[in-house]
């Protein structure tokens, strides 16, 4: 008697994975063939789109700024802001194969042309305006 109630419970044991291990497999199925990526995977199509603490190098200075970016496939839009310049929209903006193109336009500034790349979490290149180039960098908030 001992060994059928074992022998019984054993069944039951066994028939509950395989029943789990069915139901997880069919989830993975359906979000494979449906298309639907997981979060990690949509978070790294898009490692751009939030806000960013950006410091403008600036003959020898640093000068602090923010950048708001939003990717929409290719094309980036966001904002910027800094002390110096004030409000600002981003112009023609792209985000593709990991480069970052885009102008900033401000009221009482003169437009900034950036370009950069992400290296390491951290936006890095080079922007010009009033007749100068130099560095910048920006790390995510």
């Amino acid at each position: 008697m001992r060994s059928k109630t074992i022998c019984s419970l054993t069944f039951v044991a066994l028939v509950m994975m395989f029943v789990s291990a069915c139901s997880a497999v069919a989830r993975h199925h359906n979000a494979f063939f449906s298309g639907d990526e997981s979060a990690p995977a949509r978070q790294n199509s898009d490692p751009i789109s939030g806000e960013w603490n950006v410091s403008f190098f600036v003959h020898g200075k640093v000068t602090p700024a923010t950048f708001t970016f939003k990717l929409d496939g290719q094309t980036l839009t966001g904002t910027a802001y800094s002390d110096h310049t004030g409000p600002g929209t981003i112009r023609d903006g792209k985000w593709v194969d990991g480069k970052l193109s885009c102008v900033l336009d401000f009221k009482k500034h003169e437009s900034i042309v950036i370009k950069g790349g992400l290296q390491e979490q951290k936006l890095l290149g080079e922007f010009t305006t009033e007749g100068f180039t130099d560095k910048w960098e920006a790390v995510k908030k």
